[in-house]
């Protein structure tokens, strides 16, 4: 009690419970309305009738040829011995690709991957194959 006065001082309090019930009104409020606009994702829309093509990319048709350190060659997968001088089997699956790749209105490459230790007419009889089956385009990749 102040004694000037004689009154008793008022103390002021903030009730919090209502402050509570209007930050959640709120708070609900704000959530329901920001669902109620639509994504990107949801906008349907009609694609034009006539689209423009585009180039068609041709993908080459590669075949890999190995030449062992012993003398066999290895044609994706198929395996001929050494002592095959002529390699006609090589040359009819080599004529069977590139009879697929010409299918396929494809470029047909040959790649030769010869071991490090590969004699030299190894390497020339399986040129003379590719030759055999006219092939055009020939590669030679590093030896292991």
């Amino acid at each position: 009690m102040d004694l000037s006065t004689g009154l008793e001082p008022v103390k002021l309090e903030l009730q919090i419970a209502p402050l509570i019930d209007v930050v959640f009104l709120l708070l609900i409020y704000f959530m329901v309305s920001a669902s109620l606009i639509k994504k990107e994702g949801d906008i349907s829309f009609i694609l034009p009738a006539t689209v423009a093509s585009t180039d068609v990319v041709t993908i080459p048709l590669e075949v890999l040829i190995e030449i062992g350190e012993d003398g066999t060659v290895v044609l994706e997968g198929l395996q001929f011995p050494q002592q095959d001088e002529r390699l006609d089997d090589l040359v009819n699956q080599v004529r069977g690709l590139k009879a697929v790749a010409k299918s396929q209105q494809s470029p047909f490459f040959v790649n030769i991957l010869p071991h490090r230790n590969a004699l030299h007419e190894r390497v020339i009889n399986v040129m003379d194959a590719c030759a055999a089956a006219q092939v055009e385009s020939l590669t030679f990749s590093k030896a292991l």
